[in-house]
């Protein structure tokens, strides 16, 4: 996805030149005997986009032209962008991963008592708020001190200059907190695996939660988003009676409602092949009485995780930590390891074996746990099962056989 500086809001948005290019149009200017008001405005003033598109037209100059020859944008009172990466390409991962950033943890707000909206990243993580930061130079160019920083005691939030706020507007196409805007993932996000993988690393720095707890043999990665259903409930229950108490079926009819990031993400996990569950936890009112419905994604399994871990780093250099620890400390869970080798000693010792006898030998107190495993060995090709269970002429029951493959 490509913004070329013409895309911009026209009217409050100006342009610098360099030197070199500037003497270039002011010498067309005077050879077209243009006025010096427009000759004096190339002199290191700003610009307006407006302007440049109107003598494009009229000196008939391709605007990429003017574009690679920018030095500085912005609006006339801000810091602005200098030495801009136009046009402001987003197909790529550090782009994907900025819009998350903003989509996560950040907001474009609505106008406020100026007329005008602003462009903020809120996270206490230092080293994520550093990788944004470097995702942002990417993209845009510029400077660092250009990035304004608000350290205080509960918010420590990243402030982008006017111009940036303008460009993400383009892309978000909706302000407000995302909780209210029930926002999207922008379609650019979806054209590409690198894409869809910086989406998720940023969402995972931001949003979630890497459960591992090594001597449970617990570990996932999870993620909840939560989502305004107040004007739903409103329009569709019509009700005054307290959430608590409504019926289940009015419950679910709010919370059937789509997420739209979650339907987003579901999307992004199914294309990268990597196995999830979703969850509706349920709605839930706020304190300032409106209603929400969350959403919980999970990721877990052995297998699934580590080939997670091949495709992504994450932003956060503690979450990323942790996830590395789980990846390389992964042990099979003793269990089945044990079961394994009893069913092995089994299928060596005795021709064939039963239910039966891997019970004793494992001493469980009931049949239907050892009926699992012995299952998902056979699915597994370790045994065989050669005899079906079969009743006797009382109304006991003759277990099914089996017998060890040896090539296993």
């Amino acid at each position: 996805m490509l913004i070329h500086f013409w895309d911009l809001p026209e009217k409050r948005n100006y342009v610098l030149f360099n030197k070199k290019f500037n003497k270039k149009i002011i010498k067309i200017l005077k050879d077209r005997k243009y006025e010096y008001k427009m000759l004096d405005r190339f002199k290191n003033r700003k610009i307006k986009i407006r302007t440049i598109k109107k003598l494009s037209s009229e000196l008939n100059i391709d605007l990429r032209n003017f574009e690679k020859n920018i030095s500085w944008i912005g609006g006339l009172n801000s810091k602005g962008l200098s030495n801009p990466r136009l046009p402001f390409n987003f197909s790529n991962r550090n782009g994907a991963r900025f819009i998350s950033a903003i989509v996560n943890d950040g907001c474009l707000t609505r106008k406020g008592k100026n007329g005008y909206c602003r462009l903020m990243y809120d996270n206490f993580d230092k080293t994520i708020r550093r990788s944004v930061i470097n995702d942002y130079l990417s993209i845009f160019g510029g400077q660092r001190k250009e990035i304004a920083f608000r350290n205080y005691d509960k918010k420590k939030y990243l402030e982008f200059t006017s111009v940036i706020r303008d460009v993400l507007e383009l892309i978000l196409k909706k302000k407000g907190p995302k909780t209210e805007t029930n926002i999207a993932i922008p379609n650019f996000v979806f054209k590409d695996k690198e894409n869809m993988l910086g989406w998720l690393e940023q969402t995972i720095a931001d949003e979630a939660e890497i459960k591992y707890y090594p001597n449970k043999y617990r570990r996932s990665i999870v993620w909840r988003r939560s989502f305004d259903v107040t004007n739903i409930f409103n329009e569709k229950i019509k009700t005054t009676i307290p959430l608590r108490r409504l019926s289940s079926k009015l419950q679910k009819l709010v919370q059937e409602q789509k997420c739209n990031l979650i339907e987003g993400e579901r999307k992004i996990l199914e294309t990268i092949n990597l196995s999830y569950r979703i969850y509706n936890l349920g709605v839930y009112p706020t304190t300032k009485n409106k209603i929400r419905t969350k959403w919980q994604i999970s990721i877990t399994r052995r297998e699934n995780l580590l080939k997670l871990r091949k495709m992504i780093k994450i932003p956060s250099k503690e979450k990323d930590k942790i996830f590395s620890n789980m990846c390389k400390e992964f042990r099979r869970y003793k269990e089945p390891l044990k079961i394994k080798q009893t069913i092995v000693n089994l299928g060596k010792n005795k021709r064939t074996f039963t239910a039966i006898d891997l019970k004793l030998k494992m001493r469980y107190k009931n049949i239907s746990t050892t009926y699992k495993w012995l299952n998902k060995f056979e699915k597994e090709g370790l045994i065989k099962k050669i005899k079906l269970s079969t009743y006797g002429k009382g109304h006991y029951r003759k277990p099914a056989k089996y017998k060890l493959i040896l090539n296993k």
